[in-house]
């Protein structure tokens, strides 16, 4: 395919998957909204930073508790329903805690109880909504895809949610998390607009995959009926030679990300002493790099290969942690957030497009949050850990610590690498 073709690409992803990049955008704007609100509202709660970044663990531990049983919901039933109502549910809990905050009887347990269940929405759609990219466009449209995906993500995420979400909690409150009540039922609206089934294809093949389970008598109860259809994502992730590797090494930049994000309100108030606005503002800073390079990581993975964009976004996060860590002028963290920036996009394109091209449909919500479920078990361990540090030695600490754990992938991660590079050689277009 030639280079024209492919930037053809982006006016030919089809209407139904403008209307689900509509929707998600509006789900991240929320999300973007209440990244700031969350942690500027429990920092004027107490100013224990654990207590901070337990808002923070809950908010990922959904991802412990419910992704493997929500896995199967989202092979069993219709993915977008599940979306839809995964929104629903973020937008009464997003409602709530709006008027508990406008009533002032807001409190950490309060907070920590809507992270929960806001995390708990999350889980079911980011579980289910990779599934229908891959239902929408074309397997050569994949990078394309996902980079437009990345490209809102960080507009709405990151670039535009934080700083408003800053700004509309100076102004009030309980307004971010009023505003992000509207935005998830405008997800839901669009959702609804999406013709089609998306349930997932009968089970064919499975057992071929994760290896058939029997108990003692070679029959099985309901119980473990059950027990084997949870696992089955699992046992697939794991017995799978690039997906095992892709979930561990994600579960670093996790644990990495998430101690760092617990605590990056207190790195910018207290050692480079700016604001609320100030910590909505370097966020936006990170967002405009990584809404650069959502734009082009499409182009650039064509070019340096899937693999060499990993490293790459080994390097920029690595580099970006040790800046923070070590630097004390407002003007070095403007600089950090920049080069942070550049990493994600590099990393989640790639990441998204291995999954949904070797993955077959009948398991993929099961994979998916069981990957999430292997991937991310460390975000409330990371979150927890950077509190603790941030409270004993500094927030600074907490980065440098960041930059050795990711940083290691570059030795760790070569072999993963290489087997990506040599899966995804095969153009699906040709």
């Amino acid at each position: 395919m030639t280079d024209a073709a492919r930037e053809g690409q982006d006016s030919s992803l089809g209407r139904r998957f403008w209307r689900l990049w509509t929707a998600f955008t509006a789900a991240n704007l929320a999300d973007g909204l209440t990244l700031v609100a969350f942690p500027l509202l429990a920092i004027g709660l107490t100013d224990d930073a654990r207590q901070i970044a337990l808002v923070t663990v809950f908010r990922f531990i959904p991802f412990v508790l419910v992704g493997l049983p929500a896995g199967v919901l989202l092979d069993r039933y219709d993915r977008r329903l599940i979306a839809m109502l995964a929104q629903v549910g973020r937008a009464a809990t997003a409602g709530l805690l709006a008027a508990i905050v406008l009533a002032d009887r807001a409190s950490i347990p309060l907070v920590v109880a809507a992270a929960f269940v806001i995390g708990v929405g999350e889980v079911l759609t980011d579980g289910g909504l990779p599934a229908l990219v891959r239902d929408l466009v074309r397997p050569d449209q994949l990078e394309v895809a996902n980079s437009r995906f990345s490209a809102t993500q960080t507009v709405s995420n990151v670039f535009i949610g934080p700083p408003l979400g800053a700004l509309l909690f100076e102004i009030e409150t309980s307004a971010p998390f009023a505003a992000s009540l509207l935005l998830f039922v405008v997800a839901t609206g669009v959702l609804a607009r999406i013709p089609g089934s998306f349930r997932a294809s009968p089970e064919a093949g499975i057992g071929s995959v994760v290896g058939p389970r029997q108990d003692a008598e070679g029959e099985r109860g309901g119980l473990r009926r059950l027990i084997d259809e949870v696992s089955v994502g699992l046992r697939y992730v794991w017995g799978h030679q690039i997906l095992r590797p892709l979930a561990f090494t994600v579960l670093a930049f996790s644990f990495a990300g998430q101690a760092t994000n617990a605590v990056f309100v207190i790195l910018v108030t207290e050692r480079f002493g700016l604001g609320g606005l100030g910590f909505g503002a370097l966020i936006a800073v990170r967002g405009t790099t990584s809404l650069a390079m959502s734009f082009g990581v499409a182009r650039f993975i064509r070019r340096a290969g899937h693999g060499m964009s990993m490293r790459f976004a080994v390097v920029a996060f690595t580099a970006a942690s040790l800046l923070f860590g070590l630097a004390t002028a407002a003007i070095l963290a403007v600089v950090a957030s920049l080069i942070n920036g550049l990493s994600d996009p590099a990393w989640n394109v790639v990441s998204s497009t291995v999954r949904q091209r070797l993955v077959p449909d009948e398991v993929f919500g099961r994979m998916m949050t069981a990957y999430l479920f292997i991937a991310w078990s460390m975000n409330p361990v990371g979150a927890l850990v950077g509190g603790i540090i941030a409270e004993r030695w500094g927030a600074e600490w907490v980065w440098v610590m960041a930059a050795a754990v990711v940083g290691s992938l570059l030795v760790l991660g070569k072999g993963l690498f290489r087997a990506i590079d040599e899966a995804m050689a095969l153009d699906p277009s040709d």
